[in-house]
């Protein structure tokens, strides 16, 4: 008899897993690649010759995926060169030549600006909302070290996100679910109502 309520308490808690980690599971991660030659731009990024996107539009949970395809190291820090917020976000430290970074889920909606500490000149956002994962197209830069020049918006040109586990989470939860059900009705019968 004890069997009963033992199997009903993990049927129950089983759930609450399923539950918890399941939007987890639709997490999106936004691809950033560190342009090759961003290093020998001196000052002058355009939208794309540094950050590529330099300005990305996420949900909260998500996170971005910055990947080295330059020949030198550098970092993806929170913040901007001239604040005493950097890197309180998030720190990349040295990303080497051909190696990725990726950020801690965001939880707090909001513009976050970024830059490589090697390079202070690379300046960039990761814009945290609620619509759906884009990237913004912005002005040419220049020598702005401070922020961005937003001025339109367009898809992702090569760097679509994609759910970390794709059509498969849904199936895994939906599985999951059944099973839960089926396991607490064999052990402990269907609830009457």
């Amino acid at each position: 008899m004890k069997s009963k309520p033992m199997g009903a308490l993990l049927g129950v808690l089983a759930l609450v897993a399923i539950i918890a980690i399941a939007p987890q599971a639709f997490a999106a991660n936004a691809q950033v690649t560190i342009s090759k030659g961003a290093s020998a731009t001196n000052g002058t990024c355009s939208a794309t010759s540094c950050f590529d996107p330099n300005v990305v539009n996420v949900n909260v949970g998500d996170t971005v995926t910055w990947t080295n395809a330059d020949t030198v190291g550098h970092t993806a820090t929170s913040g901007k060169p001239s604040d005493n917020q950097t890197g309180t976000v998030w720190d990349s430290s040295l990303i080497k030549a051909g190696s990725t970074f990726t950020s801690p889920p965001f939880t707090t909606a909001g513009t976050y600006n970024y830059f490589c500490m090697v390079h202070p000149w690379m300046t960039a956002q990761v814009i945290v909302g609620t619509g759906s994962t884009t990237s913004s197209q912005t002005t040419p830069l220049g020598n702005n070290t401070t922020g961005m020049n937003a001025t339109g918006n367009s898809t992702m040109s090569g760097n679509q996100t994609v759910p970390e586990f794709g059509p498969i989470a849904s199936l895994v939860l939906v599985i999951a679910i059944i099973s839960v059900i089926a396991f607490t009705a064999k052990t402990r019968g269907l609830p009457k109502l």
